[in-house]
């Protein structure tokens, strides 16, 4: 699974979905290129200079409204729940994940860091005490947890959230490519940035292996008085820490649900369960659209074949239940 460096804020992107405007845009700034063109030559610079006034006014009248959010679309009520619900479990089911810290060795980590002001300080045998404390703290997390490895310390959760249609993606895909080879890379960028659906977990670990090390030298640093070098031991044991930063595409559990409910209803409602398994197409196409998933994958391919076998079951024999087994596998080998 694809995984990238986000800050820790729970957040919603901006999200426009104007396509009239956007085409408004592009469409009129090449009629002011050609009715200049037609112009007279002892009007042609002028028609020309007025052109490309208006055209730099008008990126600048998009570009506000994009970073005011102008063209945001509001989920409907339904898909809003299904969504706060998806990234509510799948946050959860992270968490369940994580190793819990230890209480002693968080003591134990605390007592260190107090030990490192007291060194700062020019408090050292403060600190000696503070570190002996430490080393017992945290060598009885060891015997309570014998299988101690990274430990989290901190985990931040971010979603982006983009609720435009396949349509639109396209649209703002296209216009980028045409803003780039016009050189206007600036704006290209302002207008590809909302094109994310997903939530991110950040997670920070640390080594519990690393600290018994360190402070043992820490101690035996400042007992022959190099203060220097052990506040230098303990601060780099303190910055050791490992960041994990996973991403979920929320098309593909969208899709996923979608799929599941369909399952669910299609034996008393064909018409939802035929409605639910379309959107889940169209969600699968947004997470291939917004490079989640590579169109070319068998694993896509295949996935999209057997929610299409579904429906003409549905439409026929409706005799689906394991095409609806066989979807959900796909979907487990498509996130790995």
């Amino acid at each position: 699974m694809k995984t990238k460096f986000v800050p820790s804020v729970i957040v919603s992107t901006l999200l426009f979905s104007s396509l009239v405007f956007a085409n408004s845009y592009t469409d009129s700034l090449s009629a002011k290129e050609t009715n200049a063109l037609n112009h007279p030559n002892n009007v042609k610079k002028h028609a020309i200079s007025k052109a490309e006034t208006e055209e730099a006014n008008s990126r600048e009248a998009f570009l506000a409204k994009v970073k005011k959010g102008a063209f945001k679309q509001e989920a409907s009520q339904d898909e809003q729940k299904r969504l706060n619900r998806l990234i509510s479990e799948e946050i959860s089911k992270h968490k369940k994940l994580l190793q819990k810290a230890p209480k002693e060795f968080i003591a134990g980590l605390n007592d260190t860091l107090m030990a490192i002001r007291s060194i700062h300080s020019n408090k050292i045998e403060d600190a000696k005490k503070l570190l002996e404390k430490a080393k017992k703290e945290i060598a009885k997390s060891f015997k309570q947890n014998p299988n101690l490895g990274m430990i989290p310390l901190k985990d931040d959760t971010k979603v982006i959230s983009f609720n435009g249609d396949v349509k639109l993606i396209k649209h703002i895909e296209k216009l980028a490519i045409k803003l780039i080879k016009n050189d206007d890379v600036q704006l290209a960028i302002d207008i590809l940035q909302p094109l994310q659906d997903e939530v991110v977990t950040r997670t920070r670990f640390v080594s519990a292996y690393i600290y018994p090390k360190a402070i043992k030298q820490a101690l035996k640093e400042l007992n022959t008085n190099k203060k220097s070098q052990a506040f230098q031991t303990l601060v780099l044991a303190l910055n050791s820490t490992q960041v994990d930063t996973l991403i979920i595409p929320i098309p593909l559990i969208t899709a996923q649900d979608m799929i599941l409910e369909a399952s669910r209803v299609e034996k008393s409602h064909k018409t939802k369960a035929l409605k639910l398994l379309s959107n889940a197409q169209n969600e699968l196409e947004k997470a291939m659209l917004l490079g989640y998933v590579s169109k070319d994958s068998s694993q896509y391919k295949h996935l999209n074949q057997s929610i299409e076998k579904i429906k003409q079951e549905i439409k026929g024999k409706n005799m689906v239940e394991k095409l609806y087994d066989e979807a959900i596998s796909s979907f487990k080998k498509l996130r790995k």
